[in-house]
C-alpha cells in the first residue's frame, strides 16, 4: 500500500488515510477478512496512529471493517443478502443524483465524464479489471457530485465500497466493455439534459446489477447442490435448491 504515501502526506491525515484505505479495498490490495494493522498503516502513510484509529472507526462505522478483542480490525465480508438490500436504496439515491445533475450539468462536467467513460472503455479494451472498477467509482462519484446535494454524497459515501468490492468478484464473468457500455445511456441522458431520462437510465442501471446479483448467486447455489448430488446424494436428484 506504499504507491499513493506521499499524497496522503499533503492532505488531512483522517479523511486521507480513510480514503488511502477505501482505495486500496477497491484496487483489491485489502480483500474482505484481511486484516488492517494500524501500526503499519501509520508506518506506511508516515503518520501517527491517531488519524488511522479515526479512519477505521469511520470506516467500522459505515460497515466496510469490523473489530473484534481477538482478531483485530478486518475488512468486513458482504453477504448476498445485505448486499441486494443495498441496491434498491443506492438506484433510488442515484436517481435523484442523476435527475438533479441533469438539470445543471455544465460542458466541463459532461467533459470529464465523457473522459471517464474512455478510460473506462480503454481499461476494459485491456481487461484492466480494477483500472475499469476505479474508472466507474469515479464516474458515479461525479455524477453524485454534479447534483450539488452534500447529504446524498453522504449516503453514497455510506454505500458504493460495499456494492463495487462485491461486484468485482461476483460479476466477473460479464466482459468489461459490456459493463463500460451500460454507462453510455446515463451519459446520454445528462448530455440532453433531460432530469426524467437521467433519472430512468441510472435507476434501470443499478437496478439491473442487483437482478444479475442475484441470478449470479442462484446458479451458485445450483452448483452447490449439483456438486452435493454428485457426490452421493441420488435420492435427492429432483428436489430443487
Amino acid at each position: 500500500m506504499g504507491v499513493h504515501a506521499a499524497r496522503v502526506r499533503r492532505r488531512v491525515p483522517r479523511e486521507e488515510v480513510k480514503d488511502y484505505l477505501i482505495d486500496a479495498i477497491l484496487r483489491g490490495e485489502l480483500r474482505a477478512d484481511d486484516r488492517v494493522v494500524e501500526t503499519r498503516v501509520a508506518q506506511q502513510l508516515s503518520v501517527s496512529q491517531g488519524p488511522v484509529r479515526e479512519a477505521l472507526r469511520d470506516l467500522e462505522l459505515f460497515g466496510f471493517v469490523v473489530s473484534s478483542p481477538f482478531r483485530g480490525t478486518r475488512v468486513r465480508h458482504v453477504t448476498v443478502e445485505e448486499l441486494v438490500q443495498v441496491y434498491p436504496i443506492r438506484a433510488a439515491l442515484e436517481g435523484v443524483a442523476a435527475r438533479s445533475a441533469a438539470a445543471r450539468v455544465d460542458n466541463a462536467t459532461l467533459g470529464e465524464l465523457e473522459a471517464i467513460l474512455g478510460s473506462m472503455r480503454q481499461a476494459a479494451a485491456r481487461g484492466d479489471s480494477h483500472g475499469h472498477t476505479a474508472a466507474d467509482v469515479a464516474f458515479h462519484q461525479a455524477i453524485v457530485a454534479a447534483s450539488g446535494h452534500g447529504l446524498l454524497r453522504q449516503f453514497w459515501d455510506s454505500m458504493h465500497l460495499a456494492t463495487t468490492t462485491f461486484i468485482i468478484s461476483l460479476l466477473a464473468q460479464r466482459p468489461l466493455q459490456e459493463l463500460a457500455e451500460r454507462h453510455e445511456p446515463v451519459l446520454a441522458a445528462l448530455r440532453a439534459r433531460d432530469p426524467q431520462a437521467a433519472e430512468h437510465a441510472m435507476r434501470r442501471h443499478i437496478e439491473e446489477l442487483g437482478e444479475w446479483i442475484l441470478e449470479a448467486a442462484e446458479a451458485e447455489r445450483q452448483r452447490g447442490g449439483a456438486d452435493g448430488r454428485d457426490s452421493g446424494a441420488q435420492e435427492g436428484a429432483g428436489a430443487s435448491t
